[in-house]
């Protein structure tokens, strides 16, 4: 009995130690399947506990394991809800239309089917509109959106020229299309070159079909639109800069349409979660303190 006293002693101060460290006691995710409306299949994790949940959604072409140096980091303070939205990932729906719409319905069954309460939307890239449609579906549940890397403003536009070219590419041969440094020039030079590679194989294993539809329908959204519909405060952590796509988040445009603030972390490209996660997880934290449940 002793013998187990003191090794239950250890364990625990093992556990607090780890805390007071920073870290996080290791939570392990349980897989789980969501039905969408159209009957699609919707496969996601859960883990970690507390009032507030954080549902991570990724960016175009990615899977739920572009959180994966947030979901453990978080779940001793949250309850942390990754899924793969339709189409990507575990989550091969077959859905013939593929839209932000229409992710942001499958969020709202997750969140619906979880009995999920008071809910902060993390979404990258395409996951930020994303969140926003689906805060506009979830109100008095979505307490805020946290934007990563995206929504830098609201009234500009996707060139057009450039984006049919994209388009055109991406339906005459996708993988090639992807695999000619479509995810380079997302990051900065001195990137890690590994990097690079690790998000191309994920965006090749898409269906073609899927992720042009997807990506068509991205470069039509109104962002001003989305953000004055979701009525709930949006708080952005972007790049500053250093890759061939970056554009400035434009802070005072975007305060037209939502309660918009945004923070940057520099020498990062388009995926500062991957890139620099200890300051990407800094960042998230010190936001997330502003949307702290009540007691």
């Amino acid at each position: 009995m002793k013998r187990r006293f003191i090794g239950a002693m250890a364990i625990s101060c093992c556990l607090v130690a780890a805390m007071v460290r920073g870290e996080e006691p290791d939570v392990k995710p349980v897989k789980k399947t969501f039905r969408a409306a159209d009957g699609a299949n919707i496969i996601g994790e859960v883990r970690g506990k507390g009032e507030t949940a954080l549902v991570f959604l990724h960016g175009w072409g990615g899977d739920r394991e572009y959180w994966k140096n947030q979901a453990a980091a978080f779940a001793g303070d949250y309850r942390i809800v990754a899924i793969d939205q339709a189409g990507h990932g575990e989550s091969q729906t077959g859905r013939k239309e593929s839209t932000v719409a229409a992710l942001a319905a499958d969020v709202e069954t997750v969140v619906k089917d979880l009995g999920l309460k008071r809910v902060i939307l993390v979404g990258h890239s395409m996951g930020g509109p994303v969140a926003l449609a689906a805060a506009k579906r979830l109100p008095g549940t979505v307490v805020a959106v946290i934007a990563v890397d995206t929504l830098q403003n609201a009234e500009a536009k996707f060139p057009a020229e450039l984006g049919a070219k994209l388009l055109a590419g991406m339906e005459k041969d996708f993988k090639g299309t992807i695999r000619a440094g479509f995810f380079t020039g997302l990051l900065p030079e001195k990137a890690d070159p590994e990097l690079a590679g690790w998000l191309a194989k994920k965006a090749e294993a898409q269906e073609p079909k899927m992720a042009v539809a997807l990506m068509r329908d991205i470069f039509t959204l109104d962002t001003a639109k989305l953000l004055k519909e979701a009525k709930a405060p949006v708080r952005c952590i972007n790049s500053g800069g250093g890759y061939a796509f970056f554009n400035p988040t434009a802070v005072e445009i975007n305060k037209k349409y939502a309660d918009f603030t945004a923070v940057s972390i520099d020498a990062v490209g388009h995926y500062p979660m991957l890139e620099k996660p200890e300051e990407f997880n800094h960042d998230l934290r010190e936001a997330l303190k502003e949307f702290a449940a009540k007691r």
